[in-house]
């Protein structure tokens, strides 16, 4: 979406007036309120852990502080996604684009943070695929966009996660879009691949080489087929959660 034009990066003249892409801001405030709110109970629960271990409630504190550092490590999962989201923009002027992208970008895969000014004609095309990651009987799926410059190199750019689920936020697919009508490029579909989920697809999860070769159709159907199936699992568990809370109230 188009906000106004930031300042802060000496590549841009003051007399520019760029369009500037961003994740929209309901997106990232979700993300700073969903961080904020699992730090609040992380502590808490880790504090009535340690009361209760001085009380001499070994079992119960020792069950409640375990929760409480999975709480905090699955905050920092949700933290480094904020972080992610909150410093990506594109900026296009005339004949280059201006990127700053943060090294959260991505949950799964290791991108540097990169803050550089890409001339259009040094690139060639804006690559995407479907990633699968399958973990504990659930299958997620997500879709990153990869910038390739005629050098041959390759700048991981961003990605839509929990695709096939009411969870889906596509908000890269236009900001892809503009950078392929910008420099007047193609934009490659690679297919699909899968990857390993390790826990929850949070913890030991790794992506294919991009190269990697795109399935075969009838296997990228079974496993649209899992990932929806997963993503109404989710669902159901969260109407379960809120009538057993309305119930117990």
């Amino acid at each position: 979406m188009m906000v106004p034009p930031i300042t802060t990066s000496s590549d841009l003249p003051k007399s520019a007036q760029p369009a500037i892409f961003r994740p929209p801001a309901r997106i990232r405030y979700f993300s700073l309120v969903a961080t904020l709110f699992l730090a609040a109970v992380s502590s808490l629960m880790i504090c009535f852990a340690i009361v209760l271990l001085f009380e001499g409630s070994w079992g119960l504190g020792a069950l409640l502080a375990a929760l409480g550092i999975f709480m905090a490590m699955l905050d920092g999962y949700v933290l480094r996604d904020l972080l992610g989201r909150w410093g990506l923009s594109v900026a296009f002027l005339d004949d280059r684009m201006v990127l700053n992208l943060p090294a959260g970008r991505s949950l799964i895969h290791q991108p540097v943070a990169q803050h550089v000014t890409i001339p259009y004609a040094d690139i060639e095309a804006v690559e995407t695929r479907l990633e699968a990651f399958p973990s504990l009987g659930m299958e997620n799926m997500q879709r990153p966009y990869v910038l390739t410059l005629k050098g041959g190199n390759r700048i991981f750019l961003f990605e839509d996660r929990a695709l096939g689920t009411p969870l889906e936020t596509p908000m890269y697919g236009p900001i892809a879009a503009a950078i392929v009508q910008h420099a007047g490029v193609p934009l490659r579909d690679l297919g699909m691949v899968e990857g390993g989920g390790g826990f929850l697809s949070v913890w030991g999860a790794h992506a294919p080489d991009w190269a990697a070769p795109s399935l075969p159709l009838a296997l990228q159907m079974r496993i649209w087929r899992h990932v929806v199936a997963t993503g109404s699992l989710a669902m159901a568990l969260v109407v379960l959660a809120l009538l057993i809370n309305a119930s117990l109230h």
